[in-house]
C-alpha cells in the first residue's frame, strides 16, 4: 500500500481527465447520429459514467496496491479503457475496434510488469482469453447455422482482459463470466423479457477490473 494515501484525491483527478479524454476520443469515433445524449455534461463532465467510475477506481488504488506511484499509473491506464469499453458495449452494443486495440496495445505492454509476470504473460494472456472466445465464435456460428451469436469485438475485449491480466488472464476470465451472469439476471429482472440480450463486454471487462486488485 502506498504510505501516503492523501495522493487518492490527486489521483481521482487524474482518473477523472482521463476518462475526458477517453469519453471525447470514443465519441469522436461515432458517427454523429450514434452520440449518446448524457445529462448532466459540461465542459468538464463529457461521459459523467466514465469519469466517476475511473476517479474512484483511481483513488482507491493508492488504498489497495504496493509498489509505488509507478504501479498506480499502471493499474490506472489499463482501467482506463476496460471503463470505457464496458459502458460504451452497454450503451450502443457496439465496439470500436480502435479503442479495444489501444486497450490490448496497454495490456502488452503493462500488464505483465503489474501484476508482476515474465515478459511474455501478457501475450499468453492475450491467446489465452481470445483463443477462448474464438471457439465460442465459431462453435456459435456452427450452432446458429452460419448466424453470429457473438460479436467479434468479444474477442478483441476477451484478448484485451487478458492482455492486462497477464498471469492473472485466467481468472479475469472467471470473473468476467461470473459478472457477465449477474449483470444479464440484473437486466432480466429489470426488465422482464427474455428477449431481452445482454453483451458480453461488460462482464469481461468487470473480471479485467477485478484482477487490477487482486495481490
Amino acid at each position: 500500500m502506498l504510505a501516503t494515501a492523501w495522493i487518492a484525491l490527486p489521483a481521482a483527478l487524474a482518473g477523472f481527465g482521463l476518462g475526458w479524454v477517453s469519453a471525447w476520443f470514443t465519441e469522436w469515433l461515432m458517427p454523429a447520429d450514434e452520440v449518446p445524449g448524457i445529462r448532466w455534461r459540461s465542459g468538464l463532465v463529457r461521459d459523467p459514467v466514465v469519469q466517476g467510475a475511473l476517479a474512484l477506481i483511481w483513488a482507491v488504488m493508492p488504498l489497495t496496491l504496493d509498489g509505488g506511484v509507478l504501479r498506480l499509473i499502471e493499474g490506472g491506464l489499463l482501467a482506463v479503457p476496460l471503463v470505457q469499453v464496458a459502458i460504451t458495449d452497454l450503451r450502443t452494443r457496439y465496439v470500436y475496434t480502435v479503442v479495444g486495440l489501444i486497450g490490448l496495445g496497454l495490456g502488452l505492454a503493462l500488464g505483465w510488469q503489474f501484476h508482476g509476470g515474465p515478459w511474455w504473460s501478457g501475450i499468453a494472456g492475450a491467446l489465452a482469453c481470445g483463443g477462448v472466445f474464438v471457439v465460442l465464435y465459431l462453435l456459435g456460428r456452427l450452432v446458429y447455422r452460419g448466424g453470429e451469436p457473438m460479436a467479434r469485438g468479444d474477442i478483441t475485449i476477451a484478448a484485451m482482459v487478458g492482455a492486462g491480466a497477464a498471469t492473472l488472464a485466467l481468472n479475469a476470465l472467471f470473473y468476467g463470466v461470473l459478472a457477465g451472469g449477474v449483470l444479464a439476471l440484473a437486466v432480466w429482472l429489470t426488465t422482464r423479457s427474455r428477449h431481452t440480450t445482454m453483451p458480453y463486454g461488460p462482464g469481461l471487462c468487470l473480471g479485467g477490473l477485478i484482477t487490477l486488485f487482486l495481490h
